[in-house]
């Protein structure tokens, strides 16, 4: 039974990480460490769900310690998966580069998938993995991509989170063991996982991209103001949101030769505040907003770039719930404070292979402006 356990850990960490060879794996008792491991990036993007016009450029973890339970309960106790740091860089990808990394995913991230739930497979579908920090650089390309102009060009979002815990639930989103949490796929036609995600705290840092210093406006000077006589600041990067806490409810559906089929995972936060936002900080966050529309809802991309592997879902739903949500924009010359209740953002893809629909809601249940 140890050497299946073994041989079943071993498959699932080939899944998940680049040149993974069997002389990494020392299981000493029932604890496993590496070390700076870079993590296969289209695997991750497909099990994420991140739509085909962004690619992971970078995943690297720090340490990664497995602990194991003892080989009678590995059924129904989980295996916890503790990483001390993990570092990630998304980047929307230039026209001519959308299905290009998609043939060499295909070797990488296909062995044994579609063949049968096996044992290893619910073993890693049972993982618990605890995320000390978690470091993400998301750049995307606004409207310089199109006009191949500078000012368009968004601000790079860093984006910090600490103290993340990914658990099985069953289809209660309640802690069980892992034979109660599969209970819900029997004699049923398809594989539900059902997972919860919390997150201690999550900060938000606007940061100016290389290319906006390229604008000879922004290198005149902070005093000068464009034709509509807005002041125009320079903008040297800025703190957006700060200490928020949440949770994640995924639900993943596969079919019996452990084909993907939907992703599901909705995001939930009680409050968001930003209490001091400056004049050129709101003119960043307003076009990293846009820069982030304008990627998610490309046309000039290739649907079949969205299957990177086999593991890629073809239905995903995405909706991300804030309760209260405050802002408010401090300047010389004027106040802003904006107060939204309710605010419900939602994306539906579904992609056969040859064509992909997608459609996006945002509803606010109360906004005050003054």
């Amino acid at each position: 039974m140890e050497s299946i356990l073994a041989r079943a850990l071993e498959y699932t960490l080939k899944y998940w990480l680049k040149s993974f060879t069997r002389d990494q794996f020392k299981l000493q008792g029932r604890t496993v460490q590496l070390s700076n491991l870079d993590i296969d990036g289209d695997a991750l993007h497909s099990s994420l769900g991140l739509p085909p016009a962004i690619t992971v450029t970078t995943a690297k973890l720090g340490k990664l310690e497995i602990v194991l339970p003892s080989v009678s309960n590995v059924q129904v106790e989980p295996i916890v998966v503790q990483i001390d740091r993990l570092d990630l860089v998304l980047e929307e990808n230039a026209d001519a580069d959308t299905s290009q990394s998609s043939g060499s995913s295909q070797s990488a991230s296909s062995t044994g998938r579609g063949s049968g739930y096996g044992f290893a497979d619910k073993i890693a579908d049972g993982m618990t993995i605890e995320v000390q920090t978690v470091n993400l650089l998301l750049e995307t390309r606004g409207g310089g991509r199109c006009q191949g102009g500078a000012t368009w060009t968004p601000p790079m979002a860093s984006i910090t989170m600490r103290n993340l815990v990914l658990y099985t639930t069953n289809e209660n989103w309640e802690v069980v063991n892992l034979k109660e949490a599969r209970d819900f796929s029997s004699n049923k036609d398809y594989i539900y996982v059902f997972k919860k995600l919390e997150w201690g705290s999550l900060s938000i840092d606007l940061l100016p991209h290389p290319d906006m210093f390229m604008d000879g406006r922004v290198q005149e000077g902070a005093n000068k103001r464009d034709d509509d006589g807005a002041k125009r600041l320079f903008f040297g990067g800025e703190r957006f949101l700060e200490g928020i806490s949440g949770q994640a409810y995924i639900t993943v559906q596969r079919t019996q030769l452990n084909d993907p089929l939907g992703l599901e995972a909705r995001l939930h936060i009680t409050e968001a505040v930003c209490p001091a936002l400056s004049e050129p900080g709101l003119r960043a966050l307003l076009r990293f907003l846009t820069g982030l529309y304008v990627c998610l809802n490309r046309g000039d991309v290739d649907p079949r770039a969205q299957q990177r592997s086999t593991e890629a879902a073809g239905r995903s739903l995405v909706s991300i719930v804030v309760d209260h949500v405050f802002l408010c924009v401090r300047d010389t010359e004027f106040r802003l404070e904006l107060l939204m209740q309710s605010l419900c953002f939602s994306r539906a893809s579904i992609s056969d292979g040859e064509k992909a629909k997608n459609l996006t809601q945002v509803m606010i249940g109360g906004l005050f402006l003054r």
